[in-house]
């Protein structure tokens, strides 16, 4: 009820929804995620919208024609889990269990860091409560640009977020003032374990099959576990065994140690960002540089996420991760993971248009992101000269085309 209320309020402070123009934006080449890669290539957008993909489009009258020249188009970058955007502190620190804490009603929309994700080709956003609760809240997904605020949440409730590892014990204390309410559990691994059985188990005992916690272990909701370490981890396999539920596993930096046991479990790990440093993660984790590739190998599906998408997913290859993977652990994987596959991290018909325009193949050292679309709107002004069309174009044609 609450999360409605705050929708309809917002919905009532914007005025009128923009409506994206009708565009066909032509591109030596498009990486759809959907299918074989496309080239040359048209893309027909309507009203925000995906229409076509082809070699050859009949364009109506009156489309405007955006010629990116030699450019690459691939989908939109996802980010599946950060906290952008939050503000006055992601985590409700009173408490250790907070399921229903919900990052929606503390978002800044005119923050600066949704604007730098979006330059960096990064169309959409899963936003997470922070880790310092055992049960931390509700996630969501959202886009990083866009005026008409109702129209970026995508999804408003993608999962709930859980913490089994350092986090949630670094502040409290087992001695100190008694008034302090940091004077709790857990103030030790052992305890964060405890505290997440007993509320599963608690939930599990309940009548109210409609609470956040019952819907997450009858399997109506995505779980999202925060765990680095091998031992965090195989701690996190045991309890979904014994609780039955299946977790995608967030920050994984050690996760490659357990790759196998991942894969026969068909457990997804969205891997925190890849680092050159000798220790990664909160626990100063063992470095591994191709923990990517490693789990990518033994058939661990894999996302990555952290700032500059791009740049780890270029990381990745370097040190053995296939480059055609490397491209789905930023689009298609992370939309998999936050529920939202059917509208973004592929382009295709009736899929939203978010697209990243690059100046060459994607991971070349010097590929740069040239423009950014959400929604059926560049982020900035389209990167090449437009006109406007009422005939057949190849998406390579070079000849000018008369205004109608």
């Amino acid at each position: 009820m609450k999360r409605m209320l705050i929708t309809l309020l917002t919905a009532l402070l914007v005025s009128g929804s923009v409506r994206a123009e009708d565009l066909l934006l032509k591109a030596a080449k498009v990486i759809t995620q959907a299918g074989p890669p496309v080239e040359p290539a048209a893309i027909l957008i309507r009203d925000g919208k995906i229409q076509q993909i082809a070699t050859r489009i009949d364009v109506p009258e009156g489309v405007k024609v955006v010629d990116l020249g030699t450019a690459v188009v691939v989908p939109g970058f996802v980010n599946a889990y950060s906290q952008l955007g939050i503000t006055g502190g992601d985590s409700e620190l009173t408490r250790e269990i907070t399921p229903n804490f919900d990052v929606q009603s503390a978002l800044d929309w005119e923050s600066r860091a949704f604007r730098e994700s979006s330059d960096e080709g990064v169309t959409t956003v899963g936003i997470s409560p922070g880790t310092d609760n055992v049960v931390a809240g509700i996630a969501l997904a959202a886009k990083t640009f866009g005026e008409d605020l109702p129209r970026r949440i995508l999804k408003p409730d993608t999962g709930l977020v859980v913490t089994l590892a350092s986090d949630p014990r670094s502040r409290n204390r087992s001695r100190s003032r008694p008034d302090s309410i940091y004077v709790r559990q857990p103030t030790n691994r052992m305890g964060v374990v405890w505290l997440l059985r007993s509320t599963l188990q608690g939930a599990r005992r309940t009548a109210d099959s409609t609470g956040v916690l019952a819907e997450a272990l009858s399997g109506n909701r995505r779980i999202y576990c925060v765990s680095r370490t091998h031992f965090d981890i195989e701690t996190v396999l045991r309890v979904a065994e014994e609780f039955d539920f299946a977790p995608v596993i967030v920050g994984g930096e050690e996760a490659h140690r357990l790759a196998p046991l991942l894969a026969a479990k068909k457990l997804p790990v969205l891997l925190g960002p890849l680092r050159t440093s000798l220790t990664a993660g909160a626990e100063g984790t063992d470095p591994a540089w191709n923990r990517a590739g490693i789990l990518h190998q033994a058939g661990v599906v894999i996302a990555l996420s952290g700032p500059d998408l791009l740049e780890q997913a270029r990381f990745a290859v370097r040190f053995g991760l296939p480059a055609e993977i490397a491209l789905r652990a930023i689009t298609i994987e992370p939309a998999r993971m936050l529920g939202i596959e059917d509208r973004v991290g592929s382009l295709e018909q009736g899929h939203d248009a978010d697209l990243v325009v690059l100046d060459a193949e994607p991971f070349e050292f010097t590929t740069n992101v040239r423009a950014v679309m959400v929604n059926g709107n560049f982020v900035d002004q389209p990167p090449t000269s437009t006109a406007r069309g009422d005939r057949a174009l190849q998406g390579t044609e070079k000849e000018d085309h008369k205004a109608s």
